[in-house]
């Protein structure tokens, strides 16, 4: 008991004892505590100096502090801050005479702070201390000069759109030297982190020899790798197990090779989405090396980006002075939109003065290099580069050469090609069409570098003109110099000091023909050019004289053109006796010239190519025979008085190539001419004025196109089918590319076998016209060669008055794979065209079909499937067609259901025409009408017996379609033009059940359509999309009613596509009606906007409104023409719905409308003429009023001067009519413009004809006008109460 006791004492003790005493050293060692605290306060104070040290040198080397050390910092700032405040209250304390009291409290909180800095002291071992700072990325480029425009922001756009697939690997940006690629992939870059398409941008310079360390480096800072390995293949794996995690776009500048990504460390295939690669380049064929998914290119600016471009970097603005902006204006001519010039231009004449802005001028236009300040990158220096960088010897002479033709010149291929085989640059040894593969070769190069530029013809290219100039100055430092110029004074070739060690001579546009009779002191030249359009040349004998080393001359008074004008021949050219001393002379071009004797060309025994284009001489000389080294001979169109060509072209058996058209020659072309070396012909023999014509026109339309190597023309061919086999001209022929042949005779019933059994599988252009023994083009039958015709691109066949059949092939040896377009026209037998049965006519583009009246159907189900491309199709005058497409027996190998193939139906059909087809029942079966989504116009017309357009009778019966099942009925169609015309029997466009959108629909005309009911209007006039047509009964005559809740309607503007509206003949009673439903909001309602541009309303005999609805509902901000003609029922023409401005109106017909009482509603008279204050009709030009007997006002408060620009009134037959304009009340001053002598108003004074004619009640016009003396025409008839003598100045 009594261990408990002591027990129970002794812990009593333990829990008061001790906490007394340790109370108690609070209040006995109060100075002991104060002593301790500037110690531990000292502690810590170095303690945080060491670290805020730590903290200065890891911000020098721009890392990032660790959120830890940031927090002790704060936690140690606010410590010492208390404890600051305790010392004070120490001292306060020992003063104090409460001193033990408050000795007590404050000992206890000194003890508390110096525990709390004894820690802090403990926790500033920081691991880490702070870590290295994330590069900025694409935010560390400034943009503050970006200058975005619209020619870019395409570009731009496009790139976005790529980069947001998750399919992208790789896109390429391709485009000139200085064009703005890198800034324009920066400016990318920037908003792909914006919108955070990638977790990472990072981008890197590759430049011209890429340095796989330096890019390795490049990307590893940006993305925060440090490599620990030192070899390129470690540091690659390293790098591209990096740039495998997470999801990285990686913007690689300025490549100029293909790049091993590998050896890079860039992980590249399908398989990895991790990193995408944008990059950009000079060269289209960097692009295609390394396989870019999508490959872009940027163009250059436009003429009025450059002027802002230049503007913002040369700071001129509009106080600048006029002489200052004008030479402004020609720099950046100069520049031609490239982005690089412009800036170093402008900001280096920025400040400068007139002389200095001239002074560079000049040089630019004498193509020389401006001194460039340092910091800004030369143009030229820029596209030097890319010269240099070019490894294909031969792209670098044609570049050069291509320097001396003029600025903004489209230059032909087939010229560059002349001067560059003359020039000795293209293949010397060679034959021409090797040369020429060469010549495409490295012109490709050009183009993919951007140094020569594409322009619509493939067959020719353009320069820019800096790029011109590099040129220029790259020639004259490599012992090529060339004087190119325009307009050039003449006497430079004499007076000129420094023409004497030029290469090449090229001066255009020539004014004055009379060349120097001194010799030219240019002993090194090789070219000499000179054009003009105008004159012609004198050339004496001693100018020539010293020209030994010339290799190229050419007097040019016309362009390598094949349509030219006949007055260029006009100029004279007559060739001197010194011709004989060019014994280097290759390549002699004299085009467009009255040339007379040309003799002199015999003793040219170099000349490799003689171009005499569009020329006219004597003879040709029989001399040329002997020219063995002659190639080339162009005499297309020429005039040759003697008519001797045929006879000594017969004998140039050297020629590889051969152009000739003579105009006026009686001859035909020598059936047994042998040319064993020809491998390029253009051969044409007509000898009518019009076929020449035809021909023309037709040829240089196709040879903006494409221009075939071999071509034959001839008109009259006699040689009968059994000899021609054995005549020598057959090679023309089953060589040719592109043969035309007119009134052929010999027995010719096909081309194939006749002309050639193996198949002129050459041949891509064929035009038969007036053969009259052809009955098929394509006979099979006798046939063992597969794939005739398989290159054949254009069929066209004209008057072939016997054709039956085009293919005749029942074993379908005959491929059409290449088939884009046929013709035919005026074949007046044909019953079939007969596609051979497995013909796949995958390319064909267009069908025309005219006066073919013997003509039943058109294709076989099956070929119609392969129809892919099909965009055109055009029949008219086809009166015994039957079917479009021929009806087959289900269960043959040609059926095609509803449900089979509708993906594949004519899916870019654009354009159906049809008329004429007097027998047609129905245009398409439904099953095509599904696949018709690219059709935009719909145009069929004059055909009697069409009852449908989409479906068969059978397809029409409601009955039928409810026992099967059918594809998916609501379909989207991409028409925006349906014209119906004359069309007596058509009851429906499409079946009942098929529920058609038309969405773009602009132009609807309908006429004389008296068997189709008015809904099938109402099925394709959907306003918008979110508005519901009304399909109510009582709601069935109108022509659109639409029915909507207020809050429906968007707040924006609701508009309609509807351009064009012509009906006649229709029954609805009304054409557009709006309904509001519940509308009690106070909001005002947006107007709709109808973008009705031509509106044609006729013989609509129950007709009461045109539109209906809300007031100032409906806007036709677009009207320009009305025309409302046989109406009888209409009352008004502009309903209150109609907003009261019409800006664009000029015309405005109203004829044969008997009940018509008002144009415009009038309905609270008040409110309309305030209403009519704020409207005017600024383009109203002509009013036309007939036969409106219940008009009593044209126009009731409405003013004059509202009508200022009124030239045509013209009203008759209105036995009601009053007034043109009426009032309420009538004031003196209404419509006022002007006032003349006598203080008399002057209305409508561009009013220039008034007839008035039948008006029994007519008084006046307007009050107070009168008519003025410049009124032209005044025809005023059976106007009793109108006294035209009163209203006369």
């Amino acid at each position: 008991m009594g261990e408990i006791v002591v027990s129970i004492i002794a812990k009593i003790a333990e829990y008061t004892v001790g906490p007394i005493l340790h109370h108690a050293r609070y209040l006995c060692c109060f100075n002991n505590f104060a002593g301790n605290l500037p110690n531990a306060k000292e502690d810590l104070e170095l303690t945080r100096d060491s670290v805020k040290k730590r903290v200065r040198e890891a911000t020098n080397r721009t890392e990032k502090i660790e959120p830890a050390v940031e927090k002790w910092l704060k936690d140690v700032e606010k410590v010492l801050q208390e404890v600051q405040t305790l010392e004070g209250r120490i001292l306060e304390v020992r003063k104090s005479i409460f001193r033990s009291q408050c000795q007590y409290f404050l000992a206890k909180e000194i003890a508390r702070k110096i525990e709390k800095m004894t820690q802090l002291n403990r926790d500033s071992k920081f691991d880490p201390f702070s870590s290295k700072t994330e590069l900025p990325g694409m935010k560390y480029h400034s943009f503050e000069d970006f200058v975005p425009f619209k020619s870019t922001e395409s570009t731009y756009n496009e790139i976005l759109e790529e980069l947001s697939d998750k399919s992208f690997i790789m896109i390429g940006l391709h485009g000139m030297g200085g064009s703005g690629k890198t800034t324009l992939v920066k400016e990318v870059g920037k908003k792909v982190e914006e919108l955070k398409l990638f977790e990472k941008v990072v981008m890197a310079v590759v430049s011209q020899t890429p340095n796989i360390r330096s890019i390795q480096e490049q990307i590893a800072d940006k993305l925060g790798l440090k490599f620990e390995e030192n070899s390129e293949e470690g540091r690659a794996q390293r790098l591209s197990k990096r740039l495998s995690e997470g999801k990285t776009l990686l913007i690689l500048d300025d490549v100029w090779e293909k790049l091993n990504f590998e050896a890079i460390g860039i992980p590249f295939n399908e398989n990895n989405k991790g990193c995408g690669v944008l990059l950009t380049t000079r060269s289209r064929e960097v692009c295609t090396s390394m396989q870019c998914q999508s490959i872009i290119e940027l163009h250059l600016l436009t003429d009025e980006e450059a002027w802002d471009l230049f503007q913002f970097y040369a700071k001129i603005t509009d106080d600048s002075s006029a002489a200052l902006k004008g030479v402004a204006t020609k720099i950046v001519n100069q520049c031609k939109g490239l982005p690089i010039a412009i800036v170093t231009l402008g900001s280096t004449l920025r400040g400068k003065t007139l002389e200095e802005w001239e002074l560079a001028l000049l040089r630019l236009e004498d193509s020389k290099p401006l001194d460039i300040p340092k910091g800004l990158t030369s143009p030229h220096v820029c596209l030097r580069s890319s010269y240099d960088n070019l490894t294909n010897q031969l792209a670098k002479s044609l570049l050069l050469l291509c320097s001396i033709f003029p600025e903004d010149h489209e230059i032909d291929l087939e010229d560059l090609f002349r001067f560059g085989r003359g020039w000795g640059l293209i293949g010397t040894f060679g034959t021409l069409e090797k040369s020429r593969k060469e010549m495409h070769v490295a012109i490709n190069i050009l183009r993919d570098s951007c140094l020569l530029l594409h322009t619509k013809i493939k067959e020719k290219v353009k320069m820019h003109d800096l790029v011109r100039d590099v040129a220029l100055w790259i020639a004259s430092e490599s012992d090529r110099e060339i004087l190119a110029g325009a307009a050039m004074d003449p006497t430079i070739l004499v007076q000129g000091g420094n023409i004497k060690d030029k290469k090449a001579i090229s001066l255009w546009n020539w004014r004055n023909g009379q060349l120097p009779d001194d010799q030219l002191n240019c002993p090194r030249l090789e070219i000499l050019l000179l054009h003009s359009l105008y004159d012609g040349f004198e050339v004496s004998n001693a100018c020539l004289e010293r020209l030994k080393m010339l290799k190229i001359l050419a007097f040019l008074g016309s362009g390598y053109e094949w349509i030219a004008d006949y007055a260029e021949r006009s100029k004279t050219l007559l060739l001197p006796q010194s011709f004989e001393s060019l014994k280097n002379l290759h390549t002699l071009c004299l085009r467009g010239y009255k040339l007379g004797d040309i003799s002199i060309l015999e003793s040219l025994q170099a000349l490799e190519i003689l171009d005499l284009r569009w020329s006219s001489f004597e003879e040709l000389p029989n001399g040329i025979v002997a020219l063995k080294n002659l190639k080339l001979l162009d005499l297309f169109c020429c005039k040759i008085e003697k008519d001797n060509a045929y006879e000594v072209i017969g004998e140039c058996l050297q020629l590889e190539e051969l152009y000739l058209y003579l105009l006026q020659s009686k001859k035909n072309f020598p059936q047994n001419a042998i040319f064993s070396r020809l491998r390029r012909y253009v051969i044409i023999q007509f000898t009518k004025e019009s076929d020449r014509y035809f021909f023309f026109f037709q040829w240089s339309y196709f040879f903006r196109k494409q221009r075939p190597s071999r071509v034959l023309c001839i008109e009259g061919f006699n040689a009968s089918v059994q000899s021609f086999i054995s005549l020598p001209i057959k090679d023309f022929f089953q060589k040719a590319e592109y043969l035309e042949l007119r009134h052929l005779k010999g027995g010719y019933k096909n081309v194939i076998p006749s002309m050639d059994p193996q198949g002129m599988n050459h041949l891509i252009f064929l035009i038969l016209e007036y053969c009259p023994e052809i009955k098929c083009v394509f006979d099979g039958t006798t046939m063992q060669t597969e794939d005739a015709f398989s290159s054949l691109v254009i069929l066209r066949l004209y008057e072939l008055d016997n054709l039956e059949e085009v293919f005749h092939d029942p074993s379908s040896r005959c491929s059409l794979k290449s088939l884009e377009e046929l013709t035919l026209e005026s074949c007046r037998q044909l019953y079939n065209i007969s596609f051979p049965k497995n013909s796949k006519l995958c390319h064909l583009k267009s069908l025309r079909i005219y006066n073919c009246p013997m003509l039943t159907c058109i294709f076989y189900p099956s070929i119609v499937q392969t129809l892919e491309l099909l965009e055109e199709v055009r029949i008219s005058e086809c009166y015994e067609l039957k079917q479009m497409i021929e009806e087959v027996e289900e269960g043959s190998v040609d059926y095609v259901s509803s449900q089979s193939h509708t993906s594949l139906m004519l899916p870019k059909l654009r354009t159906l025409t049809i008329h004429g087809c007097r027998s047609l029942k129905y245009i398409f079966p439904m099953c095509y009408a599904h696949g018709l989504a690219s059709l935009e116009k719909l145009d069929i017309g004059f055909c009697d017996k069409l009852k449908y357009v989409f479906g068969s009778e059978k397809e029409h019966d409601l009955r039928v379609y409810q026992h099967q099942s059918h594809p998916q009925t609501n379909i989207h169609i991409n028409l925006g033009a349906l014209w119906l015309n004359d069309l007596p029997n058509l009851v429906e466009i499409w079946p009942k059940y098929f529920d058609p959108h038309l969405p773009n629909l602009k132009e609807l005309r309908c006429y004389y359509c008296p068997r189709l009911p008015d809904s099938w209007v109402r099925r394709v006039m959907i306003i918008d999309s979110d508005l519901q047509q009304d399909s109510t009964a009582t709601e069935k005559e109108l022509l659109c009613s639409v029915t909507t809740t207020f809050n429906q309607l968007s707040d924006q503007v609701l508009s309609s596509k509807l351009t064009h509206l012509q009906l006649h003949g229709l029954g609805v009673k009304g054409l557009f009606q709006f309904q509001i439903r519940e509308h009690g909001s106070n909001r005002e309602l947006a107007p709709l906007n109808l973008d009705l541009i031509y509106a044609e309303l006729s013989d609509l005999p129950e007709l009461e409104f045109i539109w209906k609805g809300p007031t100032n509902f409906l806007s036709l901000h677009m009207l320009k023409w009305i025309f409302v003609l046989e109406c009888p029922k209409l009352k008004t023409i502009f309903s209150p719905t109609i907003v009261r401005s019409l800006p664009m109106l000029r015309s405005l017909h109203i004829i044969d409308c008997e009940k018509l009482e008002q144009i415009f509603d009038s309905g609270d008279a008040q409110s309309l003429y305030t209403c009519s204050q704020q409207v005017c009709f600024p383009n109203l030009e002509d009013i036309c009023v007939k036969k409106c007997n219940k008009l009593k006002y044209l126009f009731h408060n409405f003013v004059a001067g509202h009508f200022h620009n009124l030239t045509l009134l013209e009203i008759a037959d209105c036995s009601e009519l009053q007034k043109v304009f009426a009032f309420e009340c009538e004031t003196d001053d209404d419509g006022q413009e002007g006032i003349v002598k006598g203080g008399e108003n002057v209305l409508l004074h561009n009013l220039r004809t008034i007839t008035l004619c039948s008006l029994p009640n007519f008084k006046e016009i307007h009050h107070g006008f009168k008519l003025k003396d410049d009124v032209t025409r005044h025809d005023i008839n059976d106007c009793p109460k109108y006294s035209p003598s009163l209203y006369l100045y």
